[in-house]
């Protein structure tokens, strides 16, 4: 009888045993079932915050030929809705990449796709033969780095065009003047008159584009102070004055001399020369330039009006692009300019806070408009 109830005790021992056993491993087996949860978590929520944060769009395809994943850009760039591969082959034309990654295994394969004028990379890369996943398809806008490239290489045909013209005219007077030195004394002071005109081209050429490096670079800091318009104006007048009465153009200031302005006076001086002077070198003989100032609120608003051969509608919005000129200015006997004072002065506003502007009409004039804090703010 004993040893029958020891029997029975081993037994529910054993059993007690084996339960406390089983149920501990249960319990481990939940706790590194929860933390592996918690750890595919954590990669998942590291491998979208990855994804959804960089520029480049991202499209994974699995082994079905579906998509498995796709990047909050690469949703913006494709437009709402429920996206198939199908779909995304169609709007790139990238059919050929996919189908070569897919079918053959090619490691990588890109194209440059135009949509709606933006401009895309787009690259098809292979995931290794074991993986859940096929390919990527990776979308990298680079609009603005075309954009850049173009801009780099008008910059160069500019610059290059720019310098031809007046290259060319030293050339040609210099051998002119070698062969007339000693015979014609007249000719040779009209051809050294000449040469300057082109050296100062050349001058004017060099210190416009150091001026724009310098203030596109930031190395031209704007230091704001309280300044009389009136003032810079009558300032900038004492140089360009005489170029005005040469041509029998007259100039009105039609500016309250307590007006002020939070302004830097080295850089508005710069800006007042080349709209002022402009205004003069596209005004008729008898004509009339007018100059004047007005308090819009925070700011002061200038306005120069001239009675020149005007802008075409067509040309208003670039004329503050780098070397843009337009045909009339191009085509103006005696008139030659370096295609970067607008440039230059549209910087310079902006960098005041302020804007700057255009109306025109051909034929009968133009008026620049541009913008300044006021002292009062």
């Amino acid at each position: 009888m004993d040893s029958l109830l020891a029997m029975f005790l081993l037994i529910g021992v054993a059993l007690v045993s084996g339960i406390w056993l089983a149920d501990r491993r249960r319990q481990d087996l939940v706790r590194s079932l929860k933390s592996a949860q918690k750890d595919l978590r954590r990669v998942s929520l590291q491998r979208d915050m990855v994804t959804q944060s960089v520029d480049e769009g991202i499209i994974a395809i699995d082994t079905a030929e579906q998509i498995s994943f796709i990047s909050k850009t690469a949703q913006e760039i494709l437009g709402d809705g429920k996206h198939t591969l199908a779909q995304v082959e169609r709007i790139f034309g990238i059919e050929p990449l996919v189908r070569e990654v897919l079918d053959h295994h090619a490691d990588l394969l890109a194209q440059t796709v135009a949509k709606d004028e933006r401009i895309f990379q787009v690259s098809v890369h292979a995931f290794p033969k074991n993986s859940q996943n096929a390919a990527l398809i990776v979308i990298r806008e680079v609009t603005e780095l075309q954009r850049l490239g173009r801009v780099r290489r008008d910059f160069i045909a500019n610059i290059s065009h720019e310098l031809r013209t007046p290259v060319t005219s030293l050339r040609l007077l210099t051998d002119t003047l070698s062969k007339e030195l000693a015979t014609n004394p007249a000719l040779v002071a009209e051809l050294v008159a000449k040469l300057r005109q082109q050296v100062d081209v050349l001058h004017q050429l060099a210190d416009e584009m150091m001026s724009l490096a310098l203030i596109e670079s930031g190395q031209m800091p704007i230091r704001l102070i309280e300044v009389r318009l009136n003032d810079l104006v009558e300032a900038t007048l004492e140089i360009l004055r005489t170029q005005a009465e040469l041509k029998h153009v007259t100039i009105e200031v039609q500016i309250d001399k307590e007006l002020c302005a939070l302004a830097d006076p080295d850089g508005m001086r710069k800006v007042f020369n080349n709209l002022i002077h402009n205004a003069i070198k596209f005004t008729p003989a008898q004509g009339r330039i007018t100059i004047s100032a007005i308090q819009v609120g925070e700011n002061i608003q200038m306005q120069i009006a001239d009675m020149g051969i005007g802008i075409p509608a067509r040309d208003l919005p670039r004329i503050f692009e780098r070397f843009y000129k337009t045909d009339q200015a191009r085509a103006a006997s005696g008139v030659r300019g370096t295609g970067l004072g607008l440039a230059i002065a549209k910087h310079i506003v902006e960098g005041h806070g302020g804007r700057i502007w255009a109306e025109s009409v051909e034929g009968k004039g133009s008026t620049f408009y541009f913008t300044l804090p006021t002292c009062e703010r």
